[in-house]
Order: structure tokens, then sequence, then C-alpha cells
């Protein structure tokens, strides 16, 4: 009943404002307020996003987030968008939404206290900024140096999945991801060196990192000494 009761007063705050906008560009549009038609986006994404704060209390609430995030992400670019008439933002701005699509899917895994959806998290953010540093640069390119980002990517959210649940075999699976994924910037790192500008620092620095990451992993999983035989064997006297 009271997770009913909250639904409809947050639905019916969301309507409200929805409403109050709407009939503000009405009235004004002379003065050209329906340029804030977006904040009918950005309030859905708030009514949207706002439960999911609740899954401390209510575990399912919290993934509000993966729609609600992204939902309020796109009202924000549009209302932008509208008040300066730069549309073109999109094409760099459109990476925001997979950023925003992750970090729903991380915050859905806080409040929600589901160690797995750590995975997609990391998945998706990865990629996200990736794809903003290929907007952002015009190195559509380096994706043929950079693939291994795909393998790390996976190894980290099964890292945080391991850590979370204190599962060595899933830790170890990460270990095996950071290995491919060292692996592959290897042999990327002599293709890279006949690339100028950023590509040439970035592949050996994504081997650094895979090479901390692996280190770390090896380290977490590393078990407490075995007693030795000696000391497992009950002696004469004890018999």
């Amino acid at each position: 009943m009271k997770t009913e009761k909250l639904f409809n007063l947050i639905s019916g705050i969301t309507l409200i404002a929805i409403g109050a906008v709407v009939l503000a560009g009405n009235v004004f549009l002379s003065t050209k307020a329906w340029k804030l038609w977006p904040l009918i986006i950005l309030l859905a994404g708030i009514g949207l996003t706002l439960p999911g704060f609740f899954g401390f209390w209510r575990r399912g609430f919290g993934s509000f987030f993966i729609p609600g995030i992204p939902v309020l992400t796109t009202g924000a670019i549009l209302l932008y968008a509208s008040l300066t008439d730069n549309w073109d933002v999109w094409a760099v701005a459109w990476t925001l939404e997979v950023l925003a699509l992750a970090l729903g899917f991380a915050l859905a895994a806080f409040f929600m206290r589901v160690p797995g959806l750590a995975v997609p998290a990391f998945i998706v953010g990865i990629n996200g900024l990736m794809l903003a540093f290929c907007a952002m640069t015009g190195l559509w390119e380096s994706w043929a140096i950079l693939w291994p980002i795909e393998f790390l990517a996976v190894g980290l959210g099964l890292l945080a999945l391991g850590i979370a649940n204190g599962s060595a075999g899933v830790k170890t699976a990460a270990s095996i991801l950071f290995t491919i994924a060292g692996g592959g910037f290897f042999i990327s790192t002599f293709i890279s060196a006949f690339n100028k500008g950023i590509l040439k620092f970035a592949v050996p620095v994504m081997l650094l990192l895979t090479g901390v990451l692996l280190t770390a992993t090896f380290l977490m999983n590393r078990s407490p000494e075995m007693p030795t035989i000696a000391a497992e064997q009950p002696s004469a006297q004890d018999v």
C-alpha cells in the first residue's frame, strides 16, 4: 500500500509539472516560451528517476534509474539545444545517452544492492567513453587498435562483481579477460607506433592500465599459505 501511494504521489507531481509547462507554453506562445517544450521530457525524466532513490527501502524501485537517467539526459540536451538553437550539439551529445544508461545501471546496482548490474554498467560505460572520445576527436579509426577495450570492460565488470560477492572464481574470470586485453594492447602498441597524435600514447597507457589491473586481481586472489604437512599430521605423542 505504501508503495502504491508513493508511486501515485510521484506520478501526480510529475503530471502537474508537465501540465503547468504545457499551459505556460500555450499562454505565452508569442514570447517564444514554446522553446521550453523539452521541459516536458526533462520533468518526465525526473519523475522516472525519483522512485529510484527509494530503492534502499524498496529494492525494485532502483530499476527506475535505468530508463530515468537517459530520459533525464535527453531532456537536458533538448532544452539546451532548443534555447540556444544549437541543434548541432547532438553530433557529440548523443554519446551522453550511452553514458547516462551506464550511470543508470550503476545507480540501480547500488540502490537495489544487485552487484550483477555492475557488469553492464562497466560495459556500456567504457564503450560510452570510447564513443565520446571518437565523437570529439573524429578518430573513429582508433577502434582498429583499441578493440581490446571490450575485454577490459567486461573484465572490470566481473572484477567489481567478484569483489562484491567475494567470489574467487569471478575474479579469476576477470583476470583471464585482463590477460586477453593485455595481449591485444601489446599487439596494438606496435601498430600505434606508426600513428601520430594521441593514439600513439593512448594504447601504451591502456597497456599499463591493464597490467595494473591484472596485477591487482592476482594479489586479491592470493590465498593464505597452506599449513605444512608436518603440522597437519598428528605426532606420535598425540596418538
